[in-house]
């Protein structure tokens, strides 16, 4: 099996008095007693060693990271069916879809086996074991010390040396380090690479709200889908193959079908990407004033453009739907996020902070020596920067990830370089790296683009680049034509797309099938605009800022991390670390919220407001009328209680993006829903976790039966699962 190249991630952690409240994500390998009796007296029955055993057979063995920690599911039959949330196979429904067979619009159902399609590039991983290394590590790192130098891939020597010292054991295996050094543990995991879509409702189930419900509540979202994972026939990972068989799970979730109730147990095991909970204020005021301000307000203008030609064609829907979900999510959550950071006083908080912890070095003088410069480096390197880090904000955002056209004309422009190094002058459609480019890069682009809508894009995109990026920063060819137009940023845009031959595909292919020298490219107007979208000058910019200044901020930012990792262990705080895509738990409780005074939102929603929401002139909250009609009908079989059918549900636990598409079970380790979503409350929670406040939005598996028996009739599916009814 080709093994995952061994990774060091360095992560750090979040130190809390006795656990507080529900915040933490709880490496699952480390369930100290105290934690473990906080869960008990909370409601958990399990035993610790039934949530994580190296020995196998616990619950982590059917829990899955997919795509290496994009989104998280679990395996819920003996047979690998495995379940995520609509969001996380959104992109897979997407790129099966057609305009006469839309699965995202339809829905996909595989009746039967032979109807399950592969996805392809498709991963799901399980762990299989955590070992502590912490020992071994650091003589390893003593004795390359003694050898020489560290150097920049350091690290990269210590992993090597323990993927040749475990090579025996067939897992993959990614050495990561807690702490900032002080425990390493050595992760095994096994990646399976044939996984086949099983099913998925419409988009107008699975994404119910849309952009408008996003992180709000209340919601009424069936967000889930469903995959299987196949293997060869002796169980291993293998590439697809018709001949592979349905994995035989060694651990899958038995399902309870039972409910929800008010300050029930809950307990969340996944795969969250990253959080930032040792932040500076320094860093914080920089995310709070440029970053978040820059990419919600650049984006949200990106969103508006594509929209008017989404709600003008379905065809070009279909083409951005993918696409405007992946931006619109980020934007929200850059919008939120500064509400929630202003609203709780963060910075303020973290300043609280920065000043017990100033006392704590100035108050014994080894520290002092070694401390004593952290946080006034960190204030004077972030307010120094700020000016260059904003304008090389607005520039990424405008131009890096503005007009997708204009990606395309950077492998365009690189055609030179890789034609002259095959020592070609001329080129035509028979040169094998024109034919490559063409089949492999722009015709796919001139598919998945609408170049109207591209066109307007890049009209806006230059306009924030020409408002709030200096001249200083162009490329002479690109202010030369800018000023020719004037500044018309509007002409000049018409001007790159009326001529240049990757905004029209008749254009390109006759361009191409016409012998013609290689310098022509660059006679090409898009290749002006690609001349400006390089990003050293600005990094030149501030890598000179901080060396007049004689700061390194990434030093200074790892100083103060292991400062105050020293102050916390030093007043005996029990600790967790930064979420780094390991697997991690986290449990809380099923509760309601009151967002703002006087406002409050029950802990459960109902297909009651589906119904209130219902509205065939709003994309975001239209339905099929197989769907009305099931509403109306209230059959909600054996997945009701006492006369409704519930569909969404919040709890208190603590979670973060690659969460989405995690288990959420109840004290038994049951499976009663899925984490799809956080609240516009819960915002900070990057930085800073808010006790009251941080909720995690889940969708019933009431709900998520109720759709595969009613409205998909894929009973089948159901028939696989182990339920628990009421």
């Amino acid at each position: 099996m080709k093994k995952r190249i061994l990774t060091l991630i360095l992560v750090f952690f979040t130190l809390v008095p006795f656990a507080v409240a529900d915040e933490g994500m709880w490496l699952v390998n480390l369930l100290d007693k105290q934690l473990y009796g906080q869960m008990k007296s909370k409601g958990l029955k399990l035993k610790a060693n039934e949530i994580y055993n190296e020995e196998g057979g616990a619950l982590s063995d059917a829990i899955v990271a997919i795509d290496g920690g994009s989104c998280s599911g679990s395996i819920i039959s003996p047979e690998g069916l495995m379940i995520t949330n609509h969001h996380c196979a959104y992109g897979d429904v997407h790129s099966l879809s057609t305009a006469t067979k839309n699965y995202l619009e339809d829905g996909f159902w595989a009746m039967k086996r032979d109807q399950e399609v592969n996805i392809k590039g498709k991963t799901v991983t399980f762990l299989r074991k955590v070992i502590d290394v912490t020992d071994e590590v650091v003589k390893v790192i003593d004795s390359l010390d003694k050898a020489g130098p560290r150097g920049l891939f350091f690290m990269n020597k210590v992993s090597a040396v323990f993927e040749k010292r475990y090579e025996a054991i067939p897992y993959e295996k990614s050495l990561e380090s807690m702490w900032r050094g002080s425990k390493y543990y050595l992760y095994f995991y096994e990646t399976y690479k044939d996984i086949r879509l099983v099913g998925a409702p419409p988009v107008s189930v699975g994404a119910f709200g849309g952009e408008t419900d996003n992180w709000g509540w209340p919601q009424h979202k069936g967000d889930f889908a469903m995959y299987r994972v196949y293997a060869s026939k002796d169980g291993k990972p293998a590439d697809y193959s018709k001949d592979n068989v349905p994995l035989q799970a060694k651990r899958y979730l038995k399902v309870s079908a039972q409910g929800v109730k008010k300050d029930g147990f809950t307990m969340i095991l996944g795969y969250p990407g990253r959080t930032n909970r040792y932040m500076s204020s320094f860093e914080l005021t920089e995310k709070f004033e440029i970053l978040n301000p820059v990419v919600s307000g650049v984006r949200r203008a990106k969103l508006d453009v594509w929209k008017k030609y989404m709600d003008a064609s379905p065809a070009v829907r279909l083409k951005y739907s993918d696409k405007y979900f992946g931006v619109s999510n980020y934007t929200d959550y850059a919008k939120w996020e500064n509400i929630c950071l202003e609203r709780y006083k963060v910075v303020d908080e973290l300043t609280a902070v920065e000043k017990q912890l100033d006392e704590w070095i100035k108050s014994d003088k080894s520290r002092s020596e070694k401390y004593g410069k952290v946080l006034a480096n960190l204030k004077e390197g972030y307010e120094i920067s700020a000016g260059i880090v904003k304008i090389r904000e607005y520039f990424r955002e405008s131009m890096v990830r503005g007009a997708e056209l204009v990606g395309l004309g950077q492998r365009f422009n690189a055609l030179v370089n890789t034609l002259e190094k095959a020592k070609k002058d001329s080129m035509s459609i028979s040169d094998k790296e024109i034919d490559v480019f063409v089949k492999q890069n722009a015709m796919p682009a001139f598919r998945s683009v609408d170049v109207a809508a591209d066109r307007e894009l890049f009209k806006v995109m230059l306009k924030y680049f020409t408002t709030e990026v200096p001249e200083k920063y162009y490329d002479k060819g690109f202010a030369d034509l800018l000023h020719s137009f004037n500044g018309d940023v509007v002409k000049l845009a018409d001007y790159v797309y009326d001529n240049s031959i990757l905004t029209d595909s008749t254009r390109m292919v006759n361009f191409f099938n016409k012998k013609r020298p290689v310098k022509d490219i660059l006679n090409d107007p898009i290749t002006i605009i690609v001349k400006t979208t390089g990003i050293r000058p600005y990094n030149s910019t501030e890598d000179a800022i901080m060396k007049k200044a004689n700061i390194d901020l990434g030093k200074e930012r790892s100083n103060y991390v292991r400062a105050l990792y020293e102050m916390k262990r030093d007043k005996k705080m029990v600790i967790y670390p930064d979420a780094n895509s390991t697997m991690r738990l986290s449990f809380g409780e099923v509760g309601p919220i009151e967002p703002a005074d006087g406002v409050y939102y029950h802990y459960q929603t109902t297909t009651k407001g589906l119904e209130e929401k219902y509205n065939p002139k709003n994309y975001e909250f239209n339905m099929k009328p197989q769907m009305k009609s099931l509403l109306k009908s209230a059959d909600w079989g054996k997945w009701g209680q006492n006369g409704k059918l519930y569909v969404n549900f919040l709890s208190d636990n603590d979670i973060t993006g690659g969460n989405s598409g995690s288990a959420v079970m109840n004290g038994k380790g049951e499976l009663i829903g899925l984490a799809f979503d956080g609240n516009r409350e819960s915002m900070s929670g990057d930085v800073y976790f808010k006790e009251g406040y941080c909720k995690s939005v889940c969708v019933d598996i009431r709900y998520v039966l109720w759709v595969i028996d009613k409205y998909a009739g894929a009973n089948h599916l159901i028939d696989e699962m182990t339920i628990t009814l009421q």
